[in-house]
């Protein structure tokens, strides 16, 4: 029984869960990275953030992080207002739905 419940409790919460890719460009070595993840994971609609490997990247210096949201994933403008002044550094480049 506690399983069950457990189960629909879990199925509630991830249900409304949405993934999205976002690519950023201006991030050269882990340590931005993290920053970005950290800066991120501070949002109210983030769940968890992961960075991808670079490979999966268009160019050197961009990296795609997956958001997982709590509801509505953040929109491109909310995550450049979440970076504030790091903004001119850190380039959200698209926020694309994660399929």
């Amino acid at each position: 029984m506690r399983a069950a419940i457990s189960l629909a409790l879990l199925l509630t919460v991830t249900a409304g869960a949405e993934n999205c890719r976002v690519l950023i460009d201006g991030t050269g070595c882990l340590t931005r990275q993290q920053a970005i993840q950290r800066i991120f994971e501070k949002l109210p609609s983030v769940a968890e953030i992961s960075i991808l490997p670079r490979r999966d990247a268009p160019a050197d210096n961009q990296r795609y992080f997956v958001t997982e949201s709590k509801g509505t994933p953040p929109t491109k403008e909310a995550l450049v207002e979440a970076l504030g002044r790091r903004a001119k550094f850190y380039k959200v480049l698209s926020v694309e739905p994660e399929e």
